[in-house]
């Protein structure tokens, strides 16, 4: 296998500029259409141009010259990187570049952000902001499936970002009973409320407020007693369950009357980590007891206090009990909240644009005497006016972002010089990022297997298991079954289970019927498995694997989330990826993998110059310069092997890997 050098494959765009001296559109007339404003193509044009106008006084006030337009081959890639994931096929990119349409990047965005692509992306994109993960617990016997589920159907539905925010802060019920999935919030702290409202005040408020729970915040205005206030809210809020139910199963797997069995004991497990003790019930009591080793200022140690937000408009009331949680979550989601707006504003600029209009996404501090600037927004008037849009489109982040798509800012050409994020960015070029785990891995897999959006996994499979024994039952219907009634019914169901299990009729390799692909929060339509017949069946988008995957997975070597931190994906380069790239994914995968659809176009094309043109459309999505097909030609005159280099190449340049 030869190394060819690519260097000269970073080319500066260089088609047109951002015209910024824009007409105020007549937003408010516009806005009054029936229907989400975003259908209507005269309010996404004009609200584009307004923001687009506001980010060319920005260019003018930080004296920086925009970058010309990217022409359509690079703006194409990075919109299916940035929207669904990965790069396109062979056939979208062509299809694209062929279209004469004037409105043709406005149609792609209309197509992506509606497709499959979208949803599983966005899927991601929530698992790592939440940390949520297929098992729960540390000893992974408690599902997190349900709490997956109810994530991905959100996102499908395109459930408005307030709506499932209030969801995920007030929902109670059983893990597995239909609908309640969004309680995985809580039970993925489980005997960690404390630590639950520090993450919750940093994912929805952009709010550092964890270091007040021993002191007061040494940098920040926030006081021991704001700590403590707002947990308030979710004090008392129980995870599990510690009734009749809960406490006969554990006694049978885990007490002096446990099974000896151990298959019954097993099922006792599984019945109690999944039936009876996972879950959320309580509406908080809306105060909480001040620690013995309080020290901040305004209480005193062991004093009650009740619920109070860290920002006015939230309080628990007079009544201890009163359902303080939905207080609290109903004032989270308010428009009038002066973070909720500004923080999924913030997140979603960044998804779209690279870097936030500050810096870090979550992190926002008001100026103090300890801090006189606060933090620095690059561009006070963009992210004002984008609030008033969010708020226009009722928290609909998919067409928040189709709004953004359509801007000229986000079409302008790659900045030629290097931009540090954590620095005031005016953002008049695109800046050079790294693709994501998620975005290598669905790229790479795109090359192998046709129609990869579509094809499914088993991450979010119902089906019961214990230990990898297969019940036959999905938990839904599980939980349906038992969930209310009697230690008799547990028993019941305990013993015929366990003797079907004997009699092997439910083991590891049972098919699953109908029925159990057909419960939960998250249905989705069969496909046909013959199309997908002899590819790997690990080659799935990331979104229908594991999360996260295991520890020496390639996601994981890439910088994939461990889920134990808010959005702890890393893009950092190291060794262990470029062997990985050089000695073994790439070519055991893909260059090795005759069936790979990389070699669809390559074979189908005539003569050695197409083929170099056909691998540069499939891999890079874009034609070859004049220069790059002299040097790949020699290469394509080899046939297969000379084809298997160039591809080898191709997908170990940086271009490959970057999103320009």
């Amino acid at each position: 296998m030869i190394r060819l050098s690519l260097s000269l494959f970073l080319r500066a765009a260089c088609l047109g500029t951002v015209v910024c001296s824009l007409t105020a559109p007549a937003m408010a007339q516009l806005a009054k259409k029936e229907g989400s404003p975003a259908n209507d193509p005269a309010w996404v044009k004009k609200t584009a141009m307004e923001i687009d106008k506001r980010l060319g006084a920005g260019f003018a006030k930080a004296a920086v010259k925009a970058q010309p337009a990217a022409e359509d081959s690079r703006w194409m890639r990075r919109l299916f990187l940035d929207a669904i994931g990965r790069i396109p096929t062979y056939e979208e990119a062509k299809t694209f570049l062929e279209d004469t349409a004037p409105e043709k990047r406005q149609k792609l965005v209309d197509q992506l952000l509606a497709s499959e692509g979208y949803v599983g992306h966005m899927y991601n994109y929530f698992c790592d902001l939440l940390r949520a993960t297929s098992s729960l617990g540390t000893d992974g016997t408690r599902s997190g499936v349900p709490y997956l589920r109810w994530i991905r159907e959100s996102v499908a539905t395109n459930k408005p970002y307030d709506k499932f925010t209030y969801e995920l802060l007030t929902t109670s019920g059983g893990g597995w009973e239909e609908g309640k999935g969004a309680v995985g919030y809580f039970e993925r702290d489980r005997g960690m409320p404390l630590d639950n409202m520090a993450n919750t005040t940093r994912i929805f408020l952009g709010t550092h407020i964890e270091c007040a729970q021993c002191h007061d915040h040494p940098y920040d205005k926030w006081k021991q007693l704001d700590f403590y206030e707002m947990s308030a809210f979710t004090h008392g809020l129980q995870t599990g369950s510690r009734d009749e139910l809960a406490k006969y199963a554990n006694e049978k797997y885990n007490g002096k009357n446990a099974e000896e069995d151990n298959t019954r004991r097993d099922l006792y497990r599984w019945l109690n980590d999944n039936i009876y003790d996972f879950g959320v019930n309580g509406n908080g009591k809306g105060s909480i007891v001040l620690p013995m080793d309080f020290k901040g200022k305004g209480g005193k140690p062991e004093e009650v206090v009740k619920a109070r937000s860290v920002f006015p408009g939230a309080s628990s009331g007079r009544r201890e009990g009163d359902d303080a949680r939905g207080k609290f979550a109903k004032w989270v989601t308010e428009p009038s909240n002066p973070r909720f707006t500004m923080l999924i504003t913030n997140r979603m600029w960044k998804k779209v644009m690279g870097i936030g209009l500050f810096e870090p996404v979550d992190k926002y501090t008001e100026p103090s005497k300890d801090n006189p600037t606060g933090t620095v927004v690059s561009n006070p008037d963009v992210l004002a006016f984008l609030q008033t849009v969010m708020k226009d489109l009722n928290y609909d982040l998919k067409a928040f972002q189709k709004v953004l798509y359509n801007t000229r800012g986000y079409a302008l050409g790659t900045n030629p010089t290097a931009v540090d994020p954590r620095q005031p960015y005016a953002f008049n070029g695109r800046a050079v990022r790294r693709m994501s785990a998620e975005q290598v891995w669905d790229s790479m897999a795109t090359l192998v297997v046709p129609d990869l959006d579509h094809r499914r996994g088993n991450a979010l499979d119902p089906t019961a298991t214990v230990y990898g024994k297969n019940l036959g039952q999905n938990a839904y219907e599980i939980y349906n079954e038992l969930a209310g009634k009697d230690i008799k019914a547990m028993n019941t169901w305990v013993d015929r289970v366990s003797k079907e299990m004997g009699k092997g009729k439910k083991d590891e390799s049972m098919m699953m019927s109908p029925s159990m692909m057909a419960g939960g929060d998250a249905k989705t339509p069969a496909a046909d498995p013959a199309k997908w017949a002899g590819y790997n069946k690990q080659l799935l988008r990331a979104s229908e694997l594991r999360s996260p995957t295991p520890p020496d997975h390639f996601l994981r070597k890439f910088g994939q989330s461990s889920r134990e931190v808010i959005e702890g994906a890393s893009t950092d380069s190291d060794v262990t990826q470029v062997l990985s790239l050089i000695n073994g994914h790439v070519e055991k995968n893909i260059v090795g993998d005759s069936k790979a659809v990389v070699y669809k176009a390559i074979d189908a094309a005539t003569s050695p110059q197409d083929k170099v043109k056909a691998a540069f459309l499939t891999i890079l999505s874009r034609p070859p310069t004049p220069a790059e097909l002299d040097l790949m030609l020699p290469e394509a005159q080899k046939g297969r092997d000379g084809i298997k280099n160039i591809i080898y190449a191709l997908l170990n340049s940086n271009e490959f890997i970057f999103i320009l």
